[in-house]
């Protein structure tokens, strides 16, 4: 018995020691295969293949490619650390992008794709031409953009000073007013104007005008559509395709009141066109369009519509009604 107990002593730790070698070679293979991911990691994110090379963007039309490589700020750096929501927060930042998408393709490409707002409105002030979005962004227009530029309305700002910026709200409503126009009216917007004094009016291309009124407060845009609406109840009284006055007054919208005679400045038309012409008299029915139809009338028509206009036929409201978005700080469709 006392020689077996040495063997069997000797058996017991041979046993014991063999899962402790085993544990030991399994961590070491563990750490060499960490060692070996993080050379490889390592070796990829300095590999010159997979540096940043290429920003590929797409969707833009007003916006300069250079503004939005500039404003995304892609960091050249290897593509494995490219923050793409971190790109797409900061080009969301700008007013005339409405979405952004950011992707990243190997080796070496980070690719944008933008959705601007969509122009509702061209702004002319001071021989310079603006857009302006639905969300009420401005952004100057060139003679590149004379494309984007066809179609829209076109509101004359006369206002002295610097440009001001649009009315929230502003420019969705002309929008619509202007497309609803020849179904209501049987006959086109050619331009809304801004006096000098901040008088709103709607300029036809059958040469009359709609005068709504100073636009001083987000209230006096507020009250644009019922001025709107009672002029559509005009139809029955007053010819608008075949027109015999120059202008229907709707400062008082209660009180309607015409006037003038019917013929469209040259000048005006001029500006809304973006064609400048001699001046051979003084633009008064473009400055002010209160005292437009003084302007366009022989010596002896009617005066322009004053605070106590000439009494007129009251018209009864039809059923229709002129249908306009509400003014808002932001639209979003």
């Amino acid at each position: 018995r006392s020689t077996l107990f040495p063997s069997t002593t000797l058996f017991r730790s041979t046993v014991a020691a063999q899962p402790r070698r085993g544990r030991t070679g399994r961590r070491i293979a563990a750490a060499a295969l960490l060692l070996a991911q993080v050379g490889v990691l390592a070796a990829l994110l300095t590999a010159p293949a997979f540096r940043v090379h290429t920003v590929d963007v797409s969707g833009e039309h007003l916006l300069s490619r250079g503004a939005l490589v500039s404003a995304a700020l892609v960091p050249q750096s290897s593509l494995f650390t490219v923050d793409a929501d971190a790109i797409r927060q900061r080009l969301s930042t700008l007013p005339w992008v409405r979405s952004v998408t950011v992707t990243t393709k190997l080796p070496a490409t980070v690719s944008i794709a933008v959705t601007e707002w969509q122009p509702e409105l061209l702004l002319r002030h001071a021989g310079a031409a603006t857009f302006v979005a639905a969300n009420g962004a401005t952004l100057a227009a060139v003679r590149a953009d004379a494309g984007v530029a066809h179609g829209l309305p076109v509101l004359l700002d006369y206002r002295p000073g610097a440009l001001q910026a649009p009315m929230p709200g502003l420019a969705d409503m002309l929008a619509a007013a202007a497309q609803q126009w020849p179904a209501v009216f049987g006959c086109a917007v050619d331009a809304f104007v801004l006096s000098s004094t901040g008088v709103l009016s709607i300029w036809s291309n059958t040469g009359w005008q709609a005068v709504l009124g100073t636009l001083d407060s987000p209230d006096a845009l507020a009250a644009v559509p019922a001025k709107l609406q009672m002029l559509a109840a005009l139809r029955g009284h007053v010819d608008f395709i075949r027109p015999t006055v120059g202008y229907v007054d709707l400062e008082n919208p209660g009180a309607p009141a015409t006037g003038g005679k019917p013929g469209e400045p040259a000048s005006l038309k001029a500006d809304a066109a973006g064609t400048p012409l001699p001046v051979t008299a003084p633009p008064v029915a473009v400055t002010d369009p209160s005292a437009t139809a003084t302007a366009t009338a022989t010596p002896s028509a009617t005066a322009a519509p004053t605070a106590t206009p000439a009494p007129t036929p009251r018209p009864t409201p039809s059923p229709f009604v002129f249908t306009l978005p509400p003014p808002s700080a932001s639209a979003h469709r």
